[in-house]
């Protein structure tokens, strides 16, 4: 696989795409690309998982709207 082909792989789907692989292409040597790519890649599983956590959390409000209304909760507000 090509550096290029690599590249369209990682950044498929990302709004900054065009800034990685600006950054990408201009580091000097493949160490300092997989250096990069690890920062990247913690970056976006630390957004997952603040997205998971918000899922989370709405999924329990859900749950507790839902119970609610079925009769099986009291009221707490």
């Amino acid at each position: 696989m090509d550096m290029k082909s690599m590249e369209r792989g990682c950044h498929q789907g990302i709004s900054e795409a065009d800034a990685c692989r600006s950054e990408l292409s201009s580091l000097p040597d493949d160490a300092a690309r997989i250096c990069f790519l690890r920062r990247h890649r913690r970056k976006l599983m630390s957004a997952l998982h603040e997205a998971q956590e918000k899922l989370s959390c709405i999924d329990y409000m859900i749950y507790e709207l839902e119970r609610k209304q079925k009769g099986g909760g009291s009221d707490e507000s």
